[in-house]
């Protein structure tokens, strides 16, 4: 009975114990499973760069192996219950740890956040102070300058009353002294004239008298001047005509010549505007046509590709079914096994324990066999979908299948091993029995205390591991906050300390003006007298040099006076004189004459024979004459014609010009509405600030002469009190021409001065004048061209669009301008923290930094290039965070181009890190949308570090970081392997595609269509000829040759 009692217990221990080491095997298979699938993910997480091409066939996998994972939790639930109640106290423990320390570091955070609060609370108290005695200093400042200016105005106004006054009295003494000094000069010139007149007269009757003499010569000689004026007469009047026929060839020339240049010029402009019309017209038509053609491709290419994804898919639904057939049969199975295993355990412990054993050997062949089968599918459609994927795919898949089927081996293998091991040591403790009932309670004790130990431990490393991510997370959370308010500390620290050494630097200030003020109110005081002795002196000066230029006038008037009547004189002289000698002359003649009247018979033949010959001259010059009549006559016809033709094209332009001009006057009119408002407040800013200068200068003109005067008092005082003292007469006369040359060269200096002032004075309004003039010009061509553009080129169509325009541009609000949308954009990106307002932000700013230099200079002042950067290292990879990277790159892009801030972009901390890392995770080459956002972001980074390190300082700053290059190089040798597999994959395709279709023509590749080029205005980026680069290889090639690296 002992014996059979011994062996039953030992039996139903050793069920026991195969009960307990049954479920450390599924403990350890749990465990192993968990410590697999995480080595996995990691691996996975290391090649997942490699493997992008298998993405949707490994995304298959892993939903099969989560409904495989599932289906092996239901099963072994039963199992883990019992292990659960093992943990719960530790974790009960560890929650109530947890709990604690999550308190403890509630109360030193909000410890914290209470310090840095009283921190910031005192910080902004002492700027309010700071301020707001900053605000009653500048108010006390004000009102002492308005004091002050009263009281100035108050003083220049009593010394220009005490001036005016003296001014007077100087100009009533000085119209007395011209009243005598013009008296005089008026009796000097009345007794000249009368001298004169008395002279005239004398000579009036002499000639009369000589006149009556002359008559009877007169009368002698009146037929040959007849002759002789004549002749001379036809002469002159023949030169004239040639004269006036000359002049209007020349004028009519010039005239055409002159409207030729205009209408070659309007012609000029007309072929212009024609031509760019024309050549804007063309380029919409092509356009339209263009966009056409696109969008047919675009929709012949997404039918094509819809179609090879439907194929794909119908594929991968396929091999789903059978996988999912195969896997429910095999559950199925399983699902026998175990009944028929608890009904044999039921039936009898020891046989069970036998039965078990083989069942689980079988059990083990079938799931081997079963997974041999499975491997044997999967490697036959893996080798389908490898025929048309690239050889480093295939090759890569070759490894990771042969290294999960190596995984699996060895863990078949183990396991194995060990049921090997337990069954020989069941067989084992049949013979050791004994032994092991001694040794069964130490063994029990040691097992459960190691056990407990094992599992303690287990959980402490997992709780220590949930520790430091959440430690780790939460650090990096109050990094952000704490970094965010250190910035604004910072800038708080800043602007404090600003204003602390302003008020230093404005107490010194104060200080040195006050003891400036001191210092130039002497030496003004001393300036001022010296100045009111040079002027006085020169007052002198300029009354004695404006008394003699007044006499010198005045005897320059009576020379002329007196020479013209000399000359008179002498003219009336000479014609007396030659009236005498031609009578006597005459009589003279007249007497040999008649006397030798019979010698002269031949001689009066002669002249008869002359004069025949001079009328026969006459008459030919009349028929010459009348043919140069006719000449003119002809060429009078050709140029009146050609005058009523320039008439007539000029009615033309009048009428063109006239329109021009009614439209001129109509937009002069609008303008002048328009900016009448400014203007006026600008007429009246000028108006008073010319009277203010125009009195100043009254004031200053009068000042100098009563300084003048007083100078000129003081110095006669002085001059008699020096003469009184010193007797000799050539001391005195030394010292006064030392005076009179002191007071010429200040006077020839104030003079010099004068004129340069006046001069640049003259040339301000002058060219002042030329401007204005030449910017009315300019507006009139070019609304003339815009008039004669419009009537020559306008459509309905375009009528339409301008008249839409004018309705657009008159509904656009304010919010709609370019520095609002900024000021919007930049508010929001620094105050929210909502994801849709950061991303309209980014999208606002990226279109003001495009268009306009003054808005990438307000964002780089913002600060907000410092935020730009945290947004790229907070982002992930999801969509709507490539979204923002992608704003952002552009955004930092805009800012780049412009050599104003481009400096502001490197010298942000660890920017060029940052952009490292964007290349080091989006290396990926464009397939799907994620994928291709991907690239788009890693050849824009590549661009923006290139343009970055374009200066050789900045390049050499980032050669010298640790593990640049060979981060550039491991990108670089990624990024041309991929290019390679790309391409040969597109020739396999086309191979395939050409042996599909009868032709082995190898088609070219098709590309995407690349969008319309943006609107880009002509400002001060001028970087922008650098092209955005699309391909990835030549990005990262393009950084390579900045830094100069050999790849």
């Amino acid at each position: 009975m002992r014996e059979a009692a011994v062996i039953l217990q030992a039996a139903y221990r050793g069920q026991r114990v195969r009960e307990e080491i049954c479920r450390w095997n599924l403990a350890a298979t749990v465990i192993q499973s968990a410590f697999r699938k995480h080595r996995e993910e990691v691996k996975f997480q290391a090649m997942r760069l490699s493997a992008i091409i298998i993405q949707r066939y490994y995304r298959a996998y892993a939903l099969q192996r989560q409904e495989r994972s599932r289906f092996l939790k239901l099963r072994n639930s039963a199992l883990v219950l019992q292990a659960a109640f093992r943990g719960h106290c530790v974790r009960k423990n560890v929650t109530k740890m947890h709990k604690a320390a999550t308190v403890i570091q509630a109360n030193f955070k909000r410890h914290k956040q209470q310090v840095a609060f009283r921190r910031q609370r005192w910080a902004a108290c002492v700027l309010q102070q700071r301020f707001r005695a900053q605000r009653q200093k500048n108010m006390e400042i004000e009102h002492y300058q308005q004091q002050r200016r009263a009281v100035i105005l108050l003083q220049a106004a009593y010394r220009g009353m005490k001036s005016r006054q003296h001014v007077k009295q100087m100009h009533q003494s000085a119209s007395a002294i011209q009243r005598s000094y013009r008296a005089h000069c008026d009796h000097k010139k009345y007794l000249a004239l009368k001298s004169s007149v008395i002279t005239v007269q004398r000579r009036y009757r002499a000639t009369a008298a000589a006149k009556k003499q002359m008559q009877q010569f007169q009368k002698m000689h009146e037929a040959a001047v007849i002759l002789q004026a004549a002749y001379r007469g036809q002469r002159a009047r023949k030169e004239v005509c040639r004269w006036n026929l000359a002049a209007t060839v020349i004028q009519s020339a010039f005239r055409k010549h002159r409207e030729v240049v205009k209408f070659q010029a309007m012609r000029l402009s007309a072929i212009i505007i024609q031509r760019y019309y024309r050549a804007h017209v063309l380029q919409r038509q092509e356009r339209s046509r263009f966009l056409k053609l696109r969008n047919s491709a675009v929709v012949l290419q997404a039918a094509f590709r819809g179609h090879c994804v439907r194929k794909n898919v119908t594929k991968m639904h396929k091999a789903a079914t059978v996988i999912q057939a195969n896997f429910k049969r095999h559950r199925q199975q399983v699902a026998f096994r175990r009944q028929r295993r608890a009904a044999s355990v039921l039936q009898q412990r020891f046989r069970a324990q036998r039965q078990k054993n083989m069942v689980t050997e079988h059990y083990q062949q079938q799931r081997r066999a079963v997974i041999l089968l499975q491997a044997a599918y999967r490697g036959m459609k893996t080798r389908q979908n490898v025929k048309q994927m690239h050889q480093a795919a295939s090759a890569i898949q070759r490894a990771y299948i042969a290294y999960c089927e190596r995984k699996q081996y060895l863990a078949f293998k183990s396991s194995v091993i060990t049921i090997q091991r337990r069954y020989r040591a069941t067989a084992a403790a049949k013979e050791q029995i004994q032994q092991y009932q001694k040794m069964k309670s130490a063994a029990v004790v040691l097992q459960a205390a190691y056990r407990g130990h094992r599992i303690r431990r287990e959980v402490a490393c997992w709780h220590r591991a949930a520790t430091v991510l959440q430690s780790a997370f939460r650090k990096h959370t109050v990094e952000v906050k704490y970094k965010a308010l250190r910035l604004s500390a910072i800038i708080i620290q800043r602007h404090y300390r600003a204003v602390v050494l302003q008020r230093q630097e404005r107490v010194k200030f104060l200080k040195a003006r006050h003891s400036a003020v001191v210092l130039q109110a002497v030496f003004r005081g001393l300036c001022v007298r010296k100045k009111v002795a040079r002027m006085h002196r020169a007052a002198i000066v300029i009354q004695a040099n404006f008394k003699r230029h007044k006499e010198q006038t005045a005897f320059r008037r009576q020379r002329w006076a007196a020479c013209v009547l000399q000359a008179y004189r002498a003219h009336c002289e000479h014609k007396q004189y030659l009236n005498l000698k031609s009578s006597v002359l005459t009589i003279q003649r007249k007497y040999r004459a008649t006397v030798a009247a019979k010698a002269q018979r031949k001689h009066y033949l002669e002249m008869q024979r002359s004069a025949i010959a001079l009328q026969a001259t006459y008459r030919g010059i009349r028929e010459v004459k009348f043919q140069a009549m006719r000449l003119s006559a002809i060429i009078i016809q050709r140029f009146y014609r050609s005058w009523v033709l320039q008439r007539q094209e000029r009615e033309k332009f009048l009428s063109v010009k006239q329109s021009t001009i009614v439209l001129q006057a109509a937009f002069r009119g609008w303008h002048v509405r328009r900016d009448i408002a400014l203007e006026a407040a600008n007429a009246q800013r000028r108006l008073q600030f010319t009277a203010a200068i125009f009195h100043h200068l009254h004031a200053i003109k009068i000042q100098r002469a009563v300084r003048a005067h007083w100078a000129l008092q003081s110095a006669k005082k002085q001059i008699h009190s020096v003469i009184t003292i010193q007797v000799q007469r050539a001391a005195v006369s030394k010292m006064f021409q030392n005076t009179l040359s002191i007071m010429k060269r200040w006077f020839s200096r104030r003079q010099k001065a004068a004129c340069v002032i006046q001069q640049a004075v003259r040339r301000f309004l002058l060219l002042r004048r030329q401007k204005r003039v030449q910017q009315g010009i300019v507006k009139a061509q070019a609304l003339w061209r815009g008039y004669r553009s419009r009537k020559l080129n306008d459509n309905p169509k375009v009528v339409k669009l301008r008249h839409r325009l004018q309705k657009v541009t008159a509904g656009a609000r304010e919010e709609d301008k370019l520095c609002n949308k900024t000021s919007s954009a930049l508010e929001y990106l620094l105050r929210y923290k909502h994801f849709s307002y950061i991303l309209e932000a980014l999208k606002n700013l990226e279109t003001a930094t495009r268009l306009s230099p003054e808005c990438c200079e307000r964002l780089v002042e913002s600060g907000a290039t410092n935020v730009i950067f945290t947004l790229i290292r907070c982002c992930n990879r999801s969509v709507p965070c490539m979204d923002v990277i992608t704003y952002s790159i552009q955004i930092l892009l805009n800012l780049s181009k412009y050599h104003k801030t481009i400096e502001a972009v490197y010298s942000v901390e660890n920017s060029v890190e940052t952009l490292l890392d964007l290349l080091q995770r989006y290396r990926e080459k464009a397939g799907d949308k994620v994928a291709e956002k991907g690239g788009s972001i890693f050849t824009k980074a590549c661009f923006l570090l290139a343009l970055l390190l374009q200066d050789k300082h900045r390049a050499l700053e980032v050669m010298k970081l640790p593990k640049v290059l060979d981060r550039i190089q491991s990108i670089y040798r990624l990024t041309a392997r991929k290019h390679k597999m790309d391409a040969e994959r597109t020739v396999v395709k086309q191979k395939m595609n050409a042996s599909v279709n009868g032709s082995f023509y190898i088609q070219a590749t098709p590309r995407k269509p690349r969008p319309a080029p943006k609107f880009a205005p002509e400002w001060v980026l001028r970087k922008d000829k650098l092209k955005d680069i699309v391909d990835p290889l030549r990005a990262i090639q393009m950084v390579a040759e900045t830094l100069s690296i050999v790849l």
